[in-house]
């Protein structure tokens, strides 16, 4: 039996509250027994010879962490734990206890715990040597907790800047700040440093690129980078292949001749024979003679969606996706229920991390040709496009909220406006009211202009001596009750 899957050694029975005289003489001497067997290297045998003075009862203490320093020393960790446990019990103050205790610990990698005793040790009774134990459960506590704290950061991933050969890395927080030598490659996965706004501040883990810095993870109607959850995540130290790396500059294979409608016998015989021997090179393993091949049977003309979708899973496997796509695109303009071309098409747009277009064809294949395959293909591709469209679906609310802000703010200020303009007319009207009222207060101070204005107000009008017919005041017109005479020509 293995050390630690030793039952533990007995502990001192809890019924017996006090020795007698020939038991504590008895335990003395096999205290004093294993003392001497341990000096002399016999460890099992002090083992043994502890065990049993602690079993005889009243163990103290002192006695359980002598007894758990032999356990370590026998590679006993968890028995060595069990002990200094009781001993504390009995004594909370032993420092041999909790020093014994987080040595026990460190031999676990339980560094927090032995952390914690190791404070508590030198609390107590400070040693150097305690203290550089300490140290180093300290410093393994924190390489811990910060692996932890690493691995529980977001991860993203780059799927935006296919075309262009990855997306802009920018050295600090605003966009006018300088930008990175290199581009950060299209299905990069990155640890999320910082988020603000719209700004990420990553570091990278995998692909090509810029190790550290600044990008924008949507631009206009687009997502540069969405979140991965960690399902996803690539296992330790595997490399994500940089965007690119599989497309070569190869040319586009020859393509059927639009011209021709109908093959000759010969023409056919010698395509039928091609067809053949691409076949056969492919099952010899000759991927590059077999892509030949069916290249010239196509190239003859009349080529079927059959033979674009053959050649297509053949560019596709010789890591030409581009190619693949337009071979799989002129098969399903030959026939639009292609299932086969569906599938290849969305496994080479997958390669390329355009993830709306392959799952697009993933579900277009599976609807025509059903197979188990191609569904847990399109599985972890239709996940990158929710998260896609989370993000896009975030930005687009976050646009629209600010947009019914702003529509708010200005039907709040246009209120406020037409409120201080009627503030200020109903302002206009009080001091023109004012000015009238002042005006009237010096008509009516002269009785006799405050009688004869009564009596022109009540009458309507009111002739003098001249004949003359009262009008209302030329400075105000129409808008004061203060008359003043002025000459009218009569009818007789």
């Amino acid at each position: 039996m293995a050390a630690e899957e030793q039952p533990f050694p007995a502990m001192s029975p809890v019924e017996v509250q006090e020795l007698s005289e020939d038991l504590q003489e008895r335990q003395a001497r096999l205290k004093q027994e294993a003392a001497e067997a341990s000096e002399e290297g016999r460890l099992d045998e002090a083992l043994g010879k502890l065990t049993e003075a602690v079993s005889l009862g009243c163990a103290g203490a002192l006695l359980y962490a002598g007894r758990a320093e032999l356990l370590l020393r026998l590679g006993r960790p968890l028995a060595a734990i069990n002990d200094c446990t009781a001993a504390l019990l009995i004594n909370p103050d032993s420092s041999k206890a909790f020093k014994i205790r987080a040595r026990a610990h460190t031999c676990l990698e339980s560094w927090k715990e032995a952390q914690y005793d190791f404070q508590e040790c030198l609390r107590i009774d400070f040693d150097d040597g305690v203290a550089d134990e300490a140290r180093h459960a300290g410093e393994k506590l924190k390489e811990i907790e910060a692996a932890a704290a690493s691995a529980a950061r977001q991860r993203w991933e780059v799927v935006g800047g296919a075309d262009r050969g990855g997306i802009l890395v920018r050295t600090g927080l605003e966009l006018k700040s300088p930008e990175a030598a290199s581009r950060l490659a299209t299905g990069s996965l990155l640890e999320e440093l910082e988020l603000v706004g719209e700004r990420l501040r990553y570091r990278r883990l995998t692909g090509s690129g810029p190790l550290e810095g600044w990008i924008s993870i949507t631009l206009k109607d687009k997502v540069l980078a969405c979140r991965v959850s960690a399902s996803s995540l690539p296992e330790e130290g595997e490399v994500a292949p940089a965007d690119g790396a599989e497309e070569t500059e190869l040319p586009l294979p020859a393509m059927s001749p639009a011209g021709i409608e109908e093959l000759s016998e010969d023409a056919q015989e010698r395509q039928a024979m091609l067809k053949q021997e691409a076949a056969e090179a492919q099952e010899a393993g000759d991927q590059e003679l077999a892509l030949e091949k069916l290249t010239q049977a196509i190239a003859l003309g009349c080529a079927t969606a059959l033979m674009y979708s053959r050649r297509a899973d053949m560019l596709l496997k010789a890591g030409r996706p581009k190619a693949a796509i337009r071979d799989c695109t002129a098969a399903l303009g030959i026939n639009p229920d292609s299932g086969k071309a569906f599938k290849t098409r969305a496994r080479a747009h997958a390669r390329l991390k355009h993830w709306t277009d392959a799952h697009s064809d993933f579900q277009e294949g599976l609807k025509i040709d059903y197979d188990q395959a191609t569904y847990e293909e399109s599985v972890s591709v239709a996940a990158k496009v929710r998260e896609m469209q989370a993000v896009a679906t975030a930005r687009r609310v976050k646009g629209e909220e600010a947009e019914s802000q702003r529509k708010l703010q200005e039907a709040r200020a246009a209120q406020e406006a037409r409120q201080r303009q009627l503030q200020a007319e109903e302002m206009q009207r009080a001091q023109e009211q004012a000015e009238k009222a002042k005006a009237m207060s010096r008509v009516t101070a002269d009785p006799f202009v405050k009688q004869l204005f009564n009596k022109a107000k009540r009458d309507g009008f009111m002739s003098d001596f001249m004949s003359c017919k009262r009008g209302k005041c030329n400075k105000c017109k129409s808008s004061c009750e203060v008359y003043v005479w002025r000459p009218v020509r009569m009818n007789s």
